[in-house]
C-alpha cells in the first residue's frame, strides 16, 4: 500500500506512517515518522516523476513517453512542483491561515483560497 496520500476519512488530514517492521526478521519500529516530499505525491505523479527523471529532465522526450503534447507534458510537471511546494512548505503555513481564520482578518472564501 502507498501511504504517500492515505487521508484520515474523518477530517481529510495526511495520516503519518507511526511503525515500521522488517520483513525478514519481524523487528518493529514504532516512533514518529515523517515522509519526504516525493513520497507524499500520488503514485500517478511519482511515476510521472521517475519518467522525467529517465528522460534526464527533457520535457520533449517526457512527451514522447507519455504520448501527450509538450504544454501537457510540461503542465503535469508544474502539477507536481506546485504540489511539492506546498508539501515543503509544511503545516506551518496552514496553520498559519487557519489564525488568520480564526482571528478574522481574513474570511473562510480566502482561507479555502490559500489552502
Amino acid at each position: 500500500m502507498d501511504i504517500g496520500d492515505v487521508r484520515c476519512p474523518e477530517c481529510r488530514e495526511p495520516l503519518n506512517p507511526e511503525t515500521c517492521k522488517c520483513g525478514k526478521c519481524g523487528t518493529r519500529i514504532t516512533g514518529e515518522f515523517t515522509l519526504s516530499p516525493l513520497a507524499k505525491l500520488c503514485t500517478t505523479d511519482q511515476a510521472l516523476v521517475i519518467a522525467f527523471l529517465r528522460s534526464f529532465g527533457s520535457i520533449k522526450k517526457l512527451q514522447e513517453a507519455l504520448g501527450v503534447s509538450y504544454p501537457t507534458a510540461r503542465s503535469r510537471i508544474e502539477r507536481i512542483v506546485l504540489r511539492l511546494d506546498e508539501f515543503m512548505q509544511g503545516p506551518s503555513k496552514r496553520n498559519e491561515i487557519l489564525e488568520q481564520l480564526d482571528n478574522g482578518t481574513i474570511s473562510f472564501d480566502e482561507a479555502v483560497e490559500r489552502l
